[in-house]
Formats: C-alpha cells, structure tokens, sequence
C-alpha cells in the first residue's frame, strides 16, 4: 500500500513536469518576414523611480527600431519624488518620448494602482502594437522588433516576453533563477493553452485586441494586472506568444532585502490566488513531493527518496536549464540546481504569505 501511495505521488509531480516540458517545445519563437511596417507604442508607468528612470531611458534611447514607427509615453504616476522632473530633462528635445503626469488616483474601481497608469498611457498611444515595461528595467537593444515579430501573424493578440535580474550577487542570482523557472512554466502553460502568468514589465499586445477586449477598464482590479490581462485575452480566444529569445528580454533590478522580496512573494501569491483551480493542482503537485521525500525519510526507502529528490530537483533545473539555453544565459546554468533546492525551502511559505489580503506596492496598500 505505501508503494502505491509513493507511486501516485511521484506520477503525479512526473504529470506536472510533464505538462511543462510538452508546452515548453510546443511553442518555439516566431519571427515575421518584416515587422518594420507595425507602428509601436512603449508604455512605461513609474512611480517614485528617480532613481531607475535614467538606466531605463538610455536604454529605450538605444532601441533598434525604425525611427519613425516608435514612441514612448512615460507615465508619471503620482509621484511625490522628482520623477516628474528627471523624466522631462532626460527627455528634452527628443520627439520619441512623451510624458504624461497622473496627478489623481483613478476612480474606476478596476483601474485603481498600476492598471491605471497603464490605461492612461494607452489612451495617449498611437501605435499598432502597445509593448510594456517598467521604470526599473533596462530593455535590450532588439527588444522592440523581437516582441513585435509574432504580431506578423494577424491571429496573435498577446506576447509574452522573459525578464532577467540584474546580476549583482548571490541573492540576486538566486532571484534569476526563480523568475527563470517562473516563466519556464508560464511559456509551457501558454504553449498548452492554459495561460498560469506573465510579467507586466516585458509584454505586448496588439492595440485592436486591447479595445476589442475592453482593455484594463473591463478586468475586476488585480494586484497582478499583468496575469489579469493575460487571462482576460486567452479568455477571448486570441493566440498568446511566450518568446524566448534573448533578444525578447528585459532586465530587472533585484530585490535587496528579505522584507522586499517577501513583500514581493506576498503580492504574487495574493494574485496567483485568480488562477483558482490550476493554483490548487499547482500547489498539491509540490505538496505531494514534500509528502513523498518525508514519507520516504521516515521509512527508510533510499530508492524512493532518490526518485523524488530527481523529480524535483533535477527535472525543475532541466526545465530552468532549458529556458537558460535558448536565451543563451549560459553563466546561469552553474547556479540552478543549488538555486532549486533553495527554492523547494522558501516555497513552504507561499501558502502563508497567500492568507494576507492586504497587499502593498509602491507605497500603497490594496485590498485583494
């Protein structure tokens, strides 16, 4: 009886890398003949970033992109630091670049915090294609025409691209391979059908799906609104993207402290709770290794233990590896099985940190 209890248990963990590892190779990158002719917008919201806005602007600045098919709005969310001005002079005398100042929080309910600040750069674009990013991150220089390659097929509503974190130590390159592994996952959901996340700040959308679609207005407010759009556009019918490509990536900063990066897990955890049933099926796959690496310390049974340690520690640094491969971040790839381990630890309390229903984002609190 307990061999078939171990048996269920590791088929059921096999299923889930399964899913991924089938999803992952389903969808490979799409690159159009000539994307050159799409008109793209550049969104990016900020909020108190004085400090990031420079590195994310220098490298907008650097874009390969037809001169006369892009702008960026940057959006001022109510800033109380000097974003506004730090915005305005990087940007004097460049026509690419416009500003625009959120001075009142939105009374929309569903466009409360970051979707309103996207919604109101989207309602000043005049692209064919929105692509997002964040104040904090710095784009790569062939950004623009990777994400906008695979809207060259009129069935593509949404791409999905991946963020990388800025290398600036152990902890940050633990934290790479987390959002590594993240998205390695969402790619293979996407590449199934079955739409589990995405990052906000490396996204893009086709601007007649956003209003077929209702845009932000017409999603109930999420602390994550990037998975909220995603599910809004699968939901609809259109075709999502997930590039992987190392051309399709922005870099993010790290967290740098415990409290931020739990802060962070928090909020992830309070949105991943909109997924319903497959964060339920998610979250009993990892239970069930846990259930058999115990079940198997206690008795004893070396083989099973191995069986399950392989699982999931080697069949999760494959699928990380994999992602690592095709974005050619080869220098990552030392680190992802000790990074998994440590990962299989600090999972225990994504359960815990889902309970607190008050979120806080950039000096705001949002009740979810």
């Amino acid at each position: 009886m307990m061999t078939v209890m171990l048996l269920l248990l590791a088929a059921f963990y096999a299923a889930r890398l399964g899913f991924f590892y089938l999803g992952s190779f389903r969808q490979r990158a799409l690159h159009s003949v000539d994307t050159t002719t799409l008109r793209v917008s550049v969104i990016v919201p900020a909020r108190n970033e004085e400090r990031n806005l420079p590195r994310c602007i220098e490298a907008l600045q650097r874009a390969n992109y037809p001169a006369d098919k892009v702008e960026f709005i940057i959006v001022n969310d109510r800033s109380t630091d000097s974003t506004a001005s730090v915005a305005e002079q990087l940007t004097s005398g460049d026509a690419h670049f416009r500003i625009v100042h959120k001075t009142d929080a939105s009374v929309h309910a569903n466009l409360r915090g970051k979707p309103g600040a996207i919604q109101e750069g989207i309602d000043r674009a005049t692209g064919d294609v929105i692509l997002c990013t964040d104040a904090d991150c710095s784009i790569h220089p062939n950004w623009i025409s990777a994400m906008a390659a695979p809207f060259g097929d009129p069935s593509v509503g949404m791409v999905c691209g991946f963020t990388t974190i800025k290398p600036t130590g152990l902890f940050a390159i633990l934290q790479d391979v987390e959002w590594m592994y993240s998205q390695a996952m969402a790619k293979g959901g996407v590449g199934n059908n079955v739409p589990l996340g995405c990052y906000g700040n490396n996204m893009a959308i086709r601007r007649s799906t956003y209003d077929a679609v209702g845009g932000y207005a017409a999603i109930p407010f999420s602390i994550t609104e990037d998975l909220a759009l995603l599910q809004h556009i699968a939901d609809h019918g259109k075709h999502v993207i997930y590039q992987c490509t190392h051309e399709a990536t922005v870099e993010t900063l790290p967290c740098t402290t415990l409290h931020e990066y739990l802060t962070q897990r928090q909020r992830w955890a309070r949105g991943g709770t909109a997924l319903g049933s497959r964060a339920l099926i998610f979250v009993l796959s990892s239970v069930a290794v846990w259930v058999g690496i115990v079940t198997s310390v206690v008795q004893h049974n070396m083989l099973w233990l191995s069986i399950f340690v392989v699982l999931r520690v080697v069949g999760d640094s494959v699928l990380v590896g994999i992602a690592a491969v095709r974005m050619r971040r080869y220098a990552l790839l030392p680190f992802i099985l000790p990074s998994i381990i440590m990962l299989m630890m600090t999972e225990l309390s994504a359960p815990f940190l889902s309970l607190r229903k008050n979120v806080t984002w950039k000096g705001q609190v949002f009740q979810t």
